[in-house]
């Protein structure tokens, strides 16, 4: 009996989609106008002990990701990296990393949250940013 339920707890974990992080900003934004999803950019640094915490504990979460994969398209830009992306930073107003911004398919900002968040509470961001952009 052991055996079996650690059997359906092992399919129960792969039955949730990893999230397929885009690589680029514009390439995200493009392919969620095309596919007519919501945007999630996470700005971060490697050397960010909160945003690393976030990798670690919250988009690692069997239920973060299957929320994501559903409704997203995620990104991820270290600030650091690039011209583009310190500009984007700037863009957006990044002032405390991690800072996570939502947009809807047409690139309308709808949120934005700073900081290290647990599952949980990423979660109840993720329902309230899916609401929101149901509503227009």
């Amino acid at each position: 009996m052991t055996i079996l339920s650690v059997g359906f707890l092992a399919l129960g974990v792969y039955a949730y989609a990893a999230v397929d992080w885009a690589q680029d900003y514009k390439s995200a934004s493009a392919r969620a106008a095309r596919e007519k999803k919501l945007l999630m950019v996470d700005l971060y640094a490697d050397w960010c002990g909160p945003c690393r915490m976030l990798d670690k504990t919250t988009f690692s979460n069997a239920d973060v990701q299957a929320a994501l994969s559903k409704d997203f398209i995620a990104v991820k830009v270290n600030i650091e990296a690039s011209k583009e992306n310190r500009d984007l930073a700037i863009k957006l107003d990044t002032r405390v990393i991690p800072h996570i911004v939502f947009f809807d398919s047409d690139g309308k900002k709808l949120s934005d949250i700073f900081g290290y968040f647990p599952p949980d509470q990423f979660l109840d961001e993720l329902r309230k940013v899916t609401k929101q952009a149901a509503k227009k």
